[in-house]
């Protein structure tokens, strides 16, 4: 079964992450005692980024309006299904279970080493500070990962819906003889929550692994994440403000940087001084640099004061714009927590609650850093609908490019917007209607078949 295999290419990343650790060898020199049983046998499994922190789903950012392929882009494609998903097909949109990108895979291997902690810092009866807080971790990588799947192969969450529609596999425990079956979004929803609120009591303030590891502040801010999608306003915002009471990452002045660098918002070992946790998305062909557009759509959307335009976008030779505004110091593309998406939630939370000064008060902390500030003009609201659509397009350019806008694009739609996705290639124009069920986008049909779980309606 693909569980069995997946164990054993885990057995294998276990066994090379704990054989770089020269300590762990030393202590470990007799392959019968080589089964993790330590807290720092565990704490060296979750501070395996090339694991944890890397890899998150692609499929939401390609699927997005944010970027277009040329045709001739589009055709030279190496994977049929890489074309079938940027088409917004039916089935068929995930790679082979053998190749790099098989999301399934990137999405369960992670959950399958946070079980297993989980499962071993109880086996081991291991307790303490140091436990607690590998705990924290492993329950927050696991929130992590079911929140970044339950966005891709599920509808977004409708309170009136949620008990039906269906949503993850929820795996809780390392043995991999335990059935696959679909849970609910409800369900779903309400492991992830219950995982990150359990966490932020075990985490600490500021982890020794620096961005790498959760914190405190990367809990909230995945829970006010969560509770946004959600549609809970209330509890999004009380996160989001904790989120930042608890982080020392503050917002960039772009004022400061040099539109012309290759990469201008500077990294110090692939992390900004806007990361509050580290994470990155799975590096698809569709969205590499060379061949990604900026849609004009979008661009169009940023004023000439505003320096996210030549700060995130660079010009190509055929009067086309690619993305550079990444926070990693090279073209890779992060889904990473940062104040700058906070301070765009409190904002939209506070405008939906109908709280317009503390709205304006949140958007104006981002923009002040985000124009030149001889052009700096500081909002100001007195209606709520205004209010939302000046906050929801400034959402839309900040977080460009950062695996949230389809998300997006589902939660406001499920709440009335009609955003429809057009693309045209090679003269045929492929349309995606609000609501489609092709947003809950095809399981792979290998993990159908070969699990026995349901696929998504179609």
């Amino acid at each position: 079964m693909m569980k069995n295999i997946q164990l054993i290419a885990l057995s294998i990343l276990i066994f090379s992450v704990l054989s770089g650790c020269e300590k762990f060898l030393e202590e470990k020199s007799d392959k019968s005692l080589s089964v993790p049983a330590t807290v720092e046998d565990f704490q060296a499994l979750l501070n395996s980024y090339g694991n944890l922190n890397i890899d998150f789903i692609a499929a939401g950012e390609v699927s997005s309006d944010d970027y277009y392929l040329s045709d001739a882009d589009f055709n030279s494609l190496s994977y049929e299904s890489d074309k079938r998903l940027y088409t917004w097909q039916p089935d068929y949109v995930t790679r082979p279970q053998s190749s790099a990108g098989d999301e399934w895979y990137n999405c369960y291997t992670p959950i399958y080493t946070c079980n297993s902690v989980l499962h071993g810092l109880e086996e081991n009866n291991l307790t303490g500070s140091k436990a607690d807080n590998i705990k924290g971790q492993a329950l927050f990588f696991r929130a992590a990962r079911y929140l970044d799947g339950v966005q891709i192969w599920a509808p977004a969450y409708n309170k009136q819906t949620a008990t039906t529609d269906l949503g993850m596999v929820l795996r809780l425990d390392p043995d991999m003889n335990v059935p696959s079956v679909r849970s609910s979004v409800q369900q779903t929803y309400d492991l992830i929550i219950k995982d990150l609120t359990d966490a932020v009591t075990l985490l600490s303030a500021d982890p020794s692994g620096g961005a790498t590891l959760p914190s405190k502040a990367a809990a909230y801010g995945l829970l006010s994440r969560t509770y946004l999608f959600m549609g809970e306003y209330e509890k999004a915002l009380q996160h989001a403000e904790d989120a930042l009471d608890h982080t020392n990452a503050r917002v960039i002045d772009f004022n400061t940087l040099n539109p012309n660098a290759d990469f201008p918002i500077p990294a110090v070992n692939y992390i900004s001084q806007e990361t509050i946790f580290w994470t990155n998305i799975f590096y698809a062909s569709q969205l590499d640099q060379s061949v990604a557009r900026i849609t004009p759509a979008l661009y169009n959307l940023y004023d000439d004061g505003d320096l996210r335009k030549v700060i995130y976008f660079r010009e190509n030779m055929d009067d086309s714009y690619s993305f550079k505004g990444t926070h990693i110091g090279y073209f890779g593309l992060m889904n990473s927590v940062t104040p700058g998406e906070l301070l765009l939630t409190i904002a939209e939370c506070n405008a939906r609650l109908g709280k317009l000064p503390g709205a304006a008060d949140a958007l104006n902390q981002l923009m002040i850093k985000r124009w030149k500030t001889s052009d700096f003009i500081p909002c100001t609201f007195d209606n709520k609908e205004a209010a939302l659509q000046v906050i929801l397009g400034e959402r839309r350019k900040e977080l460009v490019m950062r695996g949230l806008r389809w998300p997006d694009i589902k939660r406001l739609n499920r709440d009335g917007y009609t955003i429809a996705l057009t693309r045209t290639v090679n003269g045929q124009t492929y349309i995606l209607p609000p609501n489609d069920l092709r947003y809950a986008i095809a399981i792979p049909e290998d993990v159908i078949e070969i699990g026995g779980i349901q696929q998504n309606p179609r």
